[in-house]
């Protein structure tokens, strides 16, 4: 329990959009953690541009956002300065909904968020709605992968749960309904999608093959830390990948503004941001859209 609180702590005082009050973010945290454990039940946080988020103790996306205004900054803040009017934002993994209501405060961009646990995917409903989001955000409580089937999900891991293959047990699971992603969007293509799936990135990749081939697209936001071992899958496949699909592999300044090439290689820690198109990605983001954070921070 103290190591997971000093863990925790680290993170807020070194976090970027935390340098100059680090103890209000503490105070943050501190006094989240105090009601939640008093009122034992969901409390609404303060997110970004007047949004906000219903989370409850143990939910690691929500919380970070609000004890960091943002808690993936650089990839939330190219997601604000790029997605603009017309734009499909897709949303693998989206857990309580952190990245589809910041694609929905983005005037005329509408979002398809996939969430697979029925208890996350309650709260990513509930978040919809409390923000007005209904006719902008379409949630779908399914998971993705290669083919149509069923599989067995972890249910009690917050924004770790993840496919559970027969060889991996002392976790309590739930059946859910999966797709192939080609499937689901038929004829429609984002132009930035986010994929988050705890290791199972590769299986949903084998099943966006028209997803990826479309030059609509031209952002993919994916997590690549290892977690894929567990079924036999290799990230430098999946970097390879979209290398050959023309992306390159980048990360972003949002308080510069600017794009950092990651020279071929990619992030494996955090998230790595894969673009091509690159004049059009600049052009946007030169326009220089600002927003407002819970914090009271512009970025």
């Amino acid at each position: 329990m103290l190591k997971k609180l000093f863990r925790l702590i680290k993170f807020i005082w070194f976090h970027p959009l935390n340098q100059n009050n680090r103890l209000a973010a503490v105070w943050r945290m501190m006094s989240f953690q105090i009601s939640s454990r008093i009122i034992k039940a969901p409390i609404i946080l303060p997110f970004v541009n007047g949004t906000h988020l219903i989370t409850s103790q143990g939910m690691r996306a929500g919380t970070g956002d609000w004890y960091c205004g943002l808690r993936e900054y650089e990839d939330m803040s190219f997601l604000l300065h790029t997605l603009q009017s017309g734009d499909l934002f897709v949303d693998v993994g989206a857990n309580i909904g952190s990245y589809s209501i910041l694609a929905g405060t983005c005037k005329g961009v509408n979002v398809l968020a996939f969430e697979p646990i029925p208890s996350t995917f309650s709260y990513l409903q509930k978040n919809i709605k409390l923000n007005l989001l209904d006719n902008q955000v379409i949630a779908m409580n399914i998971g993705l992968a290669d083919q149509k089937s069923t599989m067995h999900f972890s249910q009690n891991l917050d924004a770790n749960n993840h496919v559970i293959l027969n060889n991996e047990k002392n976790h309590p699971t739930i059946e859910i309904d999966v797709e192939r992603i080609d499937d689901v969007l038929d004829k429609k293509c984002p132009t930035m999608i986010k994929i988050d799936v705890e290791g199972y990135e590769t299986q949903v990749l084998e099943g966006a093959k028209k997803l990826i081939d479309n030059p609509t697209l031209i952002a993919v936001i994916i997590e690549l830390n290892g977690s894929g071992k567990r079924y036999g899958k290799d990230d430098n496949v999946i970097h390879q990948l979209l290398i050959s699909k023309g992306f390159e592999s980048f990360q972003y300044d949002p308080f510069k503004y600017k794009l950092k090439s990651l020279k071929g290689k990619f992030n494996k820690l955090t998230n790595t941001l894969y673009l091509r198109n690159l004049d059009e990605i600049q052009t946007r983001i030169s326009k220089k859209n600002a927003f407002i954070l819970a914090t009271g921070q512009k970025i």
